[in-house]
């Protein structure tokens, strides 16, 4: 038996979002994780659900997840083509102006990592679900 509490997750999370259906062999996931702070839920919404929309729209997007536990740690990771156009996310005005609400508001902290997807397995229980594209299709 472990001494370790599990993380309780949320009711809700968001699914994958794909932007297309053929992913390259090889691609680059930002795993963005953070701590929530306090602050105006709502407002959070609105402006996660805005920059998840605006993501989508750029060149380079493949598809996103994110979970959020009950002890408000998130974890999302958007998929990307490659660095640069990553880079063009990181540096587009709105998003830029998100990242500084998000420092002043919306987080106690948060940590960005990228990494280059090489390969990747697929296992799904419910053959009715389609896992032919994105993160969830097989191939290596």
């Amino acid at each position: 038996m472990s001494d370790e509490t599990p993380i309780e997750l949320a009711d809700e999370a968001i699914p994958v979002v794909a932007a297309t259906k053929s992913w390259p062999e090889r691609y680059f996931a930002v795993i963005f994780t953070a701590q929530r702070t306090l602050s105006d839920e709502n407002m959070y919404e609105i402006m996660a659900d805005r920059m998840s929309t605006l993501a989508q729209q750029q060149s380079g997007f493949l598809g996103l997840e994110s979970v959020r536990g009950d002890d408000g740690i998130g974890i999302t990771v958007s998929y990307w083509v490659d660095r640069e156009s990553i880079r063009n996310w990181r540096i587009h005005a709105e998003h830029l102006v998100a990242q500084q609400l998000g420092r002043q508001e919306f987080y106690e902290w948060y940590q960005i990592r990228i990494a280059e997807v090489v390969s990747q397995r697929t296992y799904d229980a419910n053959p009715t679900i389609s896992a032919d594209h994105g993160p969830f299709a097989d191939g290596e």
